[in-house]
């Protein structure tokens, strides 16, 4: 079976990560692939589900302010060195890029509203056909797999995480359940993709505080609890980078394999970054997406 990891530290535009995401997920079975990992870091930014409305979930001032940056499509060939590892050149630089505000975008998944930042939380996306899985077509099984997956990973630095909610990962700290990771999932011609997150830093938490309403749905466990209340960080001798490595490990073993191929193929990378720029200009990089009612 073909498969990939891809591990990436470098920063670009959060709307392009998402169109690379959704790139892989449409092109994974053409290309021969059985299934792939990305673990990934995106910029300052908020991220909302499919169907969430901007001013339900983000507070008003955020939104005015975002309204004053947008994102240049004159990057494709820094993006795509990136990618493939190429060293950039100087032209296509991104422009209007605001460090200290987030930028705000939509993804394919449903699910709540995000904060990533690229000190504070670490992505990881897996990708998989379902003729590989068939079993992962149903919705409930699919999230228990992966789920378990990212558990597995965490107890090899002996962290005990439980499954919450319909997608969340959950610690007890000072009694209560307390949310890590927060996990969606959308398909794409016969692969699912599911993608988390885990809160590396406190500092997430409080950006999470001055940027979002409470959300319009909760979980159960919840309890009505503030953002600073039931989301809590990894501990701070957590490595990303053993979280990675022990990921990739536990994905294989859950498909049959030893390891994950980490070669370049480059034909690959180059159909998945010219579907993704086609997907940034028309889609992620739209206003009228990012803010569709």
């Amino acid at each position: 079976m073909r498969t990939f990891l891809f591990t990436q530290n470098s920063e670009r535009s959060s709307a392009y990560n998402l169109a690379i995401e959704e790139s892989i997920g449409i092109n994974l079975v053409s290309s021969g692939y059985g299934a792939g990992l990305r673990i990934w870091k995106n910029p300052f930014s908020i991220v909302l589900g499919l169907s969430e409305k901007a001013e339900d979930t983000i507070l008003p001032e955020i939104i005015r302010g975002n309204e004053t940056s947008y994102f240049s499509i004159d990057h494709d060939e820094k993006i795509a060195n990136r990618f493939t590892g190429k060293p950039a050149s100087k032209r296509g630089e991104e422009k209007n890029f605001n460090r200290e505000f987030p930028e705000i975008v939509r993804r394919a998944s449903g699910g709540g509203t995000v904060v990533h930042h690229p000190e504070e939380n670490l992505n990881f996306t897996f990708f998989v056909s379902l003729d590989v899985k068939p079993e992962l077509y149903k919705v409930k099984e699919s999230y228990e797999y992966f789920l378990d997956l990212v558990k597995r990973a965490l107890a090899k630095q002996t962290l005990d995480a439980m499954f919450r909610g319909k997608s969340d990962l959950a610690v007890i700290e000072t009694g209560l359940e307390k949310k890590i990771s927060g996990n969606a999932q959308f398909r794409k011609k016969g692969a699912v993709v599911h993608h988390g997150t885990l809160i590396l830093k406190p500092s997430l938490i409080k950006r999470v505080a001055g940027l979002l309403k409470h959300p319009p749905e909760e979980p159960e466990y919840r309890k009505n609890r503030n953002h600073s209340d039931f989301v809590t960080s990894l501990p701070a001798d957590f490595s990303p980078a053993k979280f990675g490595q022990d990921l990739s490990h536990v994905f294989a073993e859950s498909l049959g394999l030893s390891r994950m191929d980490t070669e370049r193929d480059l034909r690959f990378s180059k159909t998945v970054l010219r579907e993704a720029q086609r997907l940034f200009t028309e889609k992620y990089s739209r206003m009228d997406f990012i803010f569709r009612d």
